[in-house]
């Protein structure tokens, strides 16, 4: 009897444990993918404790339709990046910023008619070996996607989860032979009288693929800052 009980009890745990995984698959904090049976929209609706900010600025500035189009890629900003920007604009508050502000900032994250795959973003380290790929956006201008990392995994050189990044072009356009250096380590540099700090000119991108109905959700950081400043 004790026998039975016991392979009851171990069973019960690993049910429970599978269905916690299953529940969390999309936000613990790795890379990972999956099939969506909504749109861009009303998945982030969804989610209202990461991306509740995201939905009211959509709504506010008209995009909300954008993101319920076929074939787009969001690269989704989650509501810390809203929060570290207003920090950054020294403690504003969001109901008080332009609203033709917020709409040209958040243009930078819809990608009309391509759908982004991780695989696919050219995978390099550095420079010296190319790598990367500009991607148009709804603001007319473009964003740079590169992957400059992927981890080792049980001693096999670069095996792990591939990782990229997203780039605004105001952000490294200068240096673009110092773009694929771990951007935590770059000082902040003066150029013609503008501090520019590529850590805040950028985001990685720790959730992907997400595939919903219309298109593909690419989520960055929490210590991304939206609109990808150039201060």
């Amino acid at each position: 009897m004790k026998k039975y009980l016991l392979q009851y009890w171990v069973l019960l745990v690993a049910l429970v444990m599978t269905a916690s995984c299953q529940k969390e698959h999309f936000f613990d904090g790795g890379v990972h993918t999956g099939k969506l049976d909504m749109n861009i929209y009303d998945f982030l609706k969804s989610r209202p404790l990461e991306f509740d900010t995201i939905v009211w600025i959509l709504d506010k500035t008209g995009l909300a339709e954008e993101v319920k189009k076929n074939n787009i890629t969001f690269i989704a900003p989650k509501d810390l990046c809203v929060v570290n920007y207003l920090k950054q604009m020294g403690g504003a508050k969001l109901d008080t910023v332009n609203v033709v502000t917020l709409r040209n900032a958040m243009q930078k994250y819809i990608l009309p008619n391509v759908r982004v795959w991780r695989e696919e973003v050219p995978f390099e380290y550095d420079a010296a070996r190319g790598g990367g790929q500009f991607i148009k956006t709804l603001a007319g201008d473009s964003v740079f996607l590169d992957s400059p990392r992927r981890d080792d995994y049980n001693g096999v050189k670069e095996a792990g989860p591939k990782f990229f990044r997203v780039w605004y072009h105001n952000g490294y356009g200068q240096f673009a032979n110092r773009r694929f250096t771990a951007a935590n380590t770059w000082p902040e540099t003066e150029v013609g009288g503008k501090r520019w700090n590529p850590w805040v000119s950028s985001g990685i991108v720790i959730t992907t693929d997400l595939q919903a109905t219309n298109g593909n959700i690419q989520v960055l950081n929490g210590s991304h800052t939206f609109n990808f400043p150039f201060k």
